[in-house]
C-alpha cells in the first residue's frame, strides 16, 4: 500500500502533467537547497527522500587509512560499519542529516520546490508545443485586460498579443476559440506560446482543414491578402486537370467557405483563381469589379488596369482596399484608370501597402518586432495572477 507522500507525489505529478520522477527529483532538489542554507552545511552532498517523506542527507567520503580531513574522509573502520565491503581508495555515502532536518526542509524547500516543478512544466510546453508552430489549436479564453488575451490549452497558456488579434472582433471570457500557433519562445521566465488570429497563414490553415483537396494537394493556395476582420483575398489553383480550384473551395451551396467564414465573420473572404498569365490574374485579382483591359510594365512591374466608369469605385473599393488587396496579392503594382477618361489615374495600390485600422487596436507588424511587448505582457498578467493565488 503506498503511503501518504507517494500518493501526494502522485497527485502533484497528475495535476501537473509530468512524470513521478520529475517530481520525486525537484523534491530532492528543494531538499538540497534547504540544507545548504544552513550554517557550517558543505556543497558535495546528495539529497533523498523515502517513502514514507523523510528527508536525508548524503555526503561523500573516501575510505582512507589515516584521516587528514573528516570532512571529506572517512576512516577504513568507520566506512565497514556502514558497509562491509568497503576498502581504502573507495567513495562511499554517509549520512550526515542534522536534527530535526525534516521540519527544517519542509519549511524551506517549499518556494524551490514549486519553481522547479514550475520549470518542469515550462519544458514539457516546449516538448509538446514546439512541433506544432504553424498549426492551428482549439482552446478557452481565460482572461482579457488591456495587455491582451490569454488563451488555455489544458495546462498550457498562450499570449494573444493585440497586434495579432482581429480588430473588429470582441472576445468573451471563457468563449471557445481557434487560434494559430505563431512561436513558442524561451525567454528567462520560461518558454511562452504565442498565437494568432490575424495571421495570414491562419487563414490559410482553415482552408487546409474544411477543404480535402488543398490538404490532399489537388488545390493549391498561391497567396493570401488580408486585412484581417475586414477582407481576405485567396489566390488558388488546379493541380488536376480538368478540377475547378474556386468551386472546390466554395462547395455546394457554398458549406465550404461558410465553415471557414464562420471562424472570421465579420471578414469577408473572396477565392481569386491563380493564372499564369499576369493580365489574368491581376483582372481576376480586382474582383468583383470587371476589368475592360489590362496594360503591364514588367520593369516597372506596374499594371494599368482600365475598367467602366461604373466599376471605378467596385475596382478601388473603400478606402482603396480592393485595390491593395489586389496589389499585396499578384505582387503588382497596379494603377486604376476610367475607360472614359485614361489619362487620369483614379488610384495607385502597391503590394508593400498596409492598411492600419480604425480604432488602433492593430497595425500591421511583424510578429517579431512584437515579441518583446507581447512577453512583458505575458510575464505581467501571469505575475498578477501568481500573486492573486499568494494572497488565496
Amino acid at each position: 500500500m503506498k503511503s501518504e507522500f507517494e500518493l501526494a507525489v502522485a497527485q502533484i505529478a497528475a495535476d501537473k502533467g509530468l512524470d513521478t520522477d520529475d517530481v520525486l527529483e525537484a523534491v530532492r532538489a528543494a531538499v538540497k537547497s534547504a540544507y545548504l542554507d544552513l550554517p557550517g552545511s558543505i556543497e558535495d552532498v546528495s539529497a533523498e527522500v523515502d517513502a514514507a517523506g523523510d528527508f536525508k542527507i548524503y555526503a561523500n567520503r573516501t575510505v582512507v587509512g589515516s584521516i587528514m580531513d573528516d570532512s571529506v574522509e572517512i576512516s577504513l573502520d568507520d566506512s565497514q560499519k556502514l558497509d562491509p565491503s568497503a576498502q581504502v581508495g573507495e567513495v562511499i555515502q554517509v549520512d550526515i542529516t542534522p536534527k530535526g532536518f525534516s521540519r527544517i526542509a519542509a519549511q524551506k524547500a517549499r518556494q524551490t520546490m514549486l519553481q522547479t516543478l514550475k520549470q518542469s512544466e515550462r519544458l514539457l510546453v516546449v516538448d509538446q508545443y514546439a512541433k506544432h508552430v504553424g498549426e492551428l489549436l482549439v482552446g478557452k479564453v481565460s482572461r482579457i485586460d488591456n495587455r491582451g488575451t490569454l488563451v488555455e490549452f489544458g495546462r498550457a497558456e498562450a499570449l494573444l498579443p493585440f497586434n495579432e488579434q482581429i480588430s473588429t472582433e470582441r472576445l468573451r471570457i471563457n468563449q471557445r476559440i481557434r487560434v494559430l500557433l505563431v512561436d513558442v519562445i524561451d525567454v528567462g521566465r520560461g518558454p511562452q506560446l504565442i498565437v494568432s488570429r490575424s495571421n495570414p497563414d491562419f487563414v490559410r490553415r482553415l482552408f487546409e482543414n474544411e477543404i480535402p483537396e488543398i490538404s490532399n494537394n489537388v488545390v493549391e493556395i498561391v497567396n493570401i491578402a488580408r486585412d484581417a476582420g475586414l477582407r481576405t483575398k485567396v489566390a488558388v489553383r488546379s493541380l488536376q486537370e480538368g478540377l475547378d480550384p474556386v468551386g472546390s473551395c466554395v462547395g455546394i451551396r457554398g458549406a465550404r467557405i461558410q465553415a471557414i467564414v464562420r471562424d472570421l465573420v465579420p471578414e469577408k473572404v473572396e477565392i481569386i483563381e491563380f493564372s499564369e498569365d499576369s493580365v489574368s490574374y491581376i483582372a481576376n485579382s480586382l474582383s468583383p469589379a470587371k476589368v475592360q483591359s489590362v496594360g503591364i510594365n514588367v520593369e516597372q512591374n506596374l499594371a494599368d488596369v482600365l475598367v467602366q466608369s461604373d466599376m471605378v469605385s467596385l475596382a478601388i473599393g473603400r478606402d482603396g482596399q480592393n485595390a491593395r488587396l489586389a496589389a499585396r496579392l499578384t505582387g503588382w503594382r497596379i494603377n486604376i484608370r476610367d475607360a472614359s477618361a485614361p489619362d487620369t489615374l483614379k488610384t495607385e495600390a502597391d503590394p508593400e501597402s498596409v492598411q492600419e485600422l480604425d480604432g488602433g487596436n492593430r497595425e500591421d507588424v511583424p510578429l517579431e518586432d512584437a515579441t518583446d511587448e507581447a512577453l512583458s505582457s505575458l510575464e505581467l498578467m501571469n505575475d498578477d495572477a501568481e500573486l492573486s493565488s499568494d494572497k488565496e
